[in-house]
């Protein structure tokens, strides 16, 4: 092991070690939380397509109008009643940390309950 003074051009490269360290840790965490939150929103939108095609399929408007109240403003919901049940989807944007936006799209489908149908 070496003492004394550093050699020429070695002065300072812990500092520069320890920033550029510094920085990638930074940027693991950014991607890290963005991720995060794809996967709530995903989560969100993929939990009110099922509740909105569960309750249309049952026939309960007031259900139904609950679980629109639910859903996020900023999402998007289209009900799509078929002959053998009901399709929900929700799309869902999701702003990433200063990168832009991205639609999280889910879809759910629902059999009729007995009595219930177009």
């Amino acid at each position: 092991m070496r003492r004394g003074r550093p050699r020429a051009g070695e002065r300072g490269m812990v500092t520069i070690e320890m920033c550029v360290g510094f920085i990638l840790a930074i940027v693991l965490t950014a991607v890290l939380v963005g991720a995060s939150l794809l996967g709530i929103a995903q989560a969100t939108a993929s939990e009110a397509s099922a509740q909105l095609a569960r309750q249309a399929a049952r026939g309960d408007e007031a259900m139904l109008q609950e679980a629109r109240a639910r859903v996020p403003e900023s999402a998007t919901v289209e009900l799509e009643r078929q002959s053998d049940g009901v399709l929900a989807v929700v799309e869902l944007p999701v702003r990433l940390l200063r990168l832009g936006t991205v639609n999280v799209r889910a879809e759910a489908w629902a059999a009729y309950e007995p009595g219930e149908g177009p």
